[in-house]
Formats: structure tokens, C-alpha cells, sequence
């Protein structure tokens, strides 16, 4: 009996099994790894494009004018999604002749992936502006 033991060549189906479970569930947790990677990846680039427009965007929000009170939204050009609520902000007074000085307004900008899957990143910014000096009338 025991000679014959000895002779066998080869691996039995329980041991081929076990080795082929072993790989899969190793390939299983590598693959997964590597998806992973990706995905932050792609979170990356996605914070990356949104941070650098939308900061553009409020920086030149109001430069050439009254800034657009209330909401709007848009695309650009790389496809991501925009969404801005403006609101108006205090006025500050010169304590001497109570004139107005300065205005704010705070700015909320959303930006979306246009594949959605709730991915977003918001910027929020609260500008001052100067008021032109009035002459007073008759001046």
C-alpha cells in the first residue's frame, strides 16, 4: 500500500482547487488595488480642473461690474458644470458722512462632473468692492 503512495505523480483535485482559490482571491485584492488607484486618480484630475476654474471664476466675479445677484449656472468648456448663488452682502459707511464706502457679496460656486454620481466640489468667497466717490451736487 504503501509503495503505491509513494509512486503517485501529480497533484489531487482537492490541492488544484485550493491553489486556483489562493490565485483568484490574490488576482481579486491586486485588481481591486489597481481600480482603486484609478479612481483617485480620476478624483484627483476632477479637483484639480474644478479648483483651478472655479477660482478663476470667483476671482473674476464682479471685476468688470456689479456682480450677477442671484443664481446662475453654466457649463465649461471641459465639460464640468457650474452653479453660482450670489447674494448681497453689507455696506460699509464712512463714519463721517455716513456715505457708503464699500459693498460685499458672497459668492457660492458649485461644480459638478457631468457624469454625476454626486461628485462636487464648492468654493465660497466673500469680496469687497469700493463705491465711487459721488461729488456732491453743485460741486
Amino acid at each position: 500500500m504503501r509503495a503505491r503512495l509513494k509512486s503517485r505523480k501529480g497533484f489531487s483535485l482537492i490541492e488544484s482547487l485550493a491553489a486556483f482559490a489562493i490565485l483568484a482571491m490574490t488576482l481579486a485584492q491586486l485588481l481591486n488595488g489597481v481600480s482603486g488607484g484609478a479612481r483617485n486618480e480620476s478624483r484627483a484630475d476632477f479637483l484639480f480642473r474644478a479648483a483651478r476654474q472655479g477660482a478663476a471664476h470667483l476671482e473674476a466675479l464682479g471685476v468688470d461690474g456689479p456682480p450677477p445677484f442671484g443664481e446662475t449656472s453654466g457649463r465649461y468648456p471641459d465639460g464640468l458644470y457650474w452653479f453660482l448663488s450670489v447674494t448681497p452682502g453689507r455696506a460699509v459707511a464712512n463714519a463721517m458722512s455716513q456715505m457708503p464706502v464699500a459693498t460685499s457679496f458672497h459668492a457660492r460656486l458649485e461644480i459638478k462632473k457631468p457624469s454625476g454620481y454626486g461628485e462636487s466640489f464648492t468654493l465660497s468667497a466673500v469680496k469687497i468692492r469700493a463705491v465711487e466717490p459721488q461729488q456732491p451736487f453743485g460741486q
